[in-house]
């Protein structure tokens, strides 16, 4: 129970993209017959499932630029599936993918191929101990708000993880995971990172629901290709160990109010250069009013450290929080909105901790309105517009942009 609602508190802060494409605007939407709105609950999980779908997005400034004639029109067609298979007894296997085809009217050098894919074996020993052995692959184009120009700079992401679970009685849990994240950027090597984690906790969850934990983790991270610095011609090693330490939980605060997030404190040590290293607050809160069966209120907080394998191996503090309604029109329409704001600071650049550049401190503010229309069972219709400004205290990355994505998908 709590695992599941820490991962819905994750799942709702990426709505605070650090420079997510126009694209997500529409990703992030969900049918009013997801089991969001209690007046809709959600249909039975089928064992299956297989989708495609097109879209079409008109951005004002691609490029994230501060200036110029940056308008573009891209086209987007894709298929993925999901598949849930019990095996053996309780034993199961998880798989999904996705590809996605992208088109650009006038940048075409940007014209890509991005997929992702995941398997897991889902396993259950006795009544006690469950489950997951799994691993993933993604590509996907480096954010254009970093690289300001129209180069294709593909990223892959490789996983292997490992989750188990251990009940002590009908309250308690013992919990474990480890996790393996490799990035390898080729276009910028001295950007790859390789990422190991280990993580135990336990938790403690009432009869109606309400959970409370405490959990630990420490991480090793490993960027193989040293930083070049100018102009003083040196390399430096990127390699650094993470520990967090924190309280997760979630909370029925009434029947109407639910409250799911996580409060620790992250400390982070460089192996060179330790002028950069972390230790402070962290934090991910996401909480849910449902005013009326058909309407809900979400408000969210963050702040994190986090490697950005578009910006490079070491790290920026991000902070941010979203507000945004929801309103469930009918059983097939749903209408979302969002306003965002998140401040990045770049704390883990070298050339700041060496004095050969200032502290990069960038303020992103935005708004997303969406509509899902499910017209049928198998025709579904998605429209967003997506408006965005960053001001930095750095030349040149200042932008303002505006967009609108079409799509409609067909599910099999």
């Amino acid at each position: 129970m709590l695992r599941s609602w820490c991962k819905a508190a994750a799942a709702a802060l990426v709505v605070l993209p650090i420079c997510a494409a126009a694209f997500e605007a529409v990703d992030v939407l969900v049918p009013a017959s997801g089991g969001l709105y209690p007046a809709y609950p959600g249909d039975p999980v089928r064992p299956y499932s297989v989708w495609a779908q097109a879209g079409a997005m008109y951005d004002t400034n691609v490029l994230r630029r501060p200036s110029g004639d940056n308008h573009e029109f891209v086209t987007r067609v894709g298929v993925g599936g999901r598949l849930d298979q019990r095996v053996v007894g309780r034993q199961g296997l998880h798989l999904e993918g996705r590809i996605d085809g992208y088109l650009y009217d006038r940048f075409n050098e940007l014209n890509n191929i991005g997929y992702a894919a995941r398997g897991e074996w889902r396993y259950a020993v006795g009544n006690d101990l469950a489950g997951g052995l799994g691993g993933s692959r993604r590509r996907y184009q480096a954010s254009l708000a970093e690289i300001q120009a129209p180069v294709r700079d593909p990223i892959d992401e490789t996983t292997l993880d490992a989750t188990a679970r251990y009940a002590l009685g009908p309250h308690l849990a013992l919990r474990g995971a480890a996790h393996w994240i490799d990035y390898v950027r080729s276009a910028r090597p001295f950007f790859n990172t390789r990422t190991t984690i280990v993580g135990a906790g336990i938790d403690y969850v009432t009869n109606i629901g309400n959970a409370i934990g405490v959990e630990a983790q420490a991480s090793q991270g490993n960027a193989p290709v040293s930083q070049e610095i100018d102009p003083l011609g040196l390399f430096v090693n990127n390699d650094f160990h993470q520990h967090d330490v924190a309280v997760v939980g979630t909370f029925g605060v009434t029947p109407s109010i639910r409250v799911t997030g996580r409060y620790g404190r992250t400390t982070r040590h460089y192996t060179q250069i330790p002028g950069r290293d972390f230790s402070g607050p962290t934090w991910t809160v996401a909480a849910q009013w449902f005013p009326t069966p058909k309407t809900v209120l979400v408000v969210e907080s963050s702040r994190y450290i986090a490697s950005i394998i578009d910006v490079g191996a070491s790290h920026m503090v991000v902070r941010g929080y979203a507000i945004g309604p929801g309103w469930a029109v009918t059983a097939k329409l749903n209408l979302q909105a969002r306003l965002l704001r998140q401040n990045q600071s770049f704390e883990g650049d070298p050339l700041v901790a060496l004095g050969l550049a200032p502290l990069r401190q960038e303020y992103f503010r935005g708004l997303r309105l969406g509509a899902y229309w499910e017209y049928t069972r198998r025709w579904h219709y998605q429209l967003a517009f997506d408006h965005g400004t960053r001001e930095s205290n750095l030349e040149g990355r200042n932008f303002r942009y505006n967009a609108g994505v079409a799509q409609a998908r067909f599910v099999f």
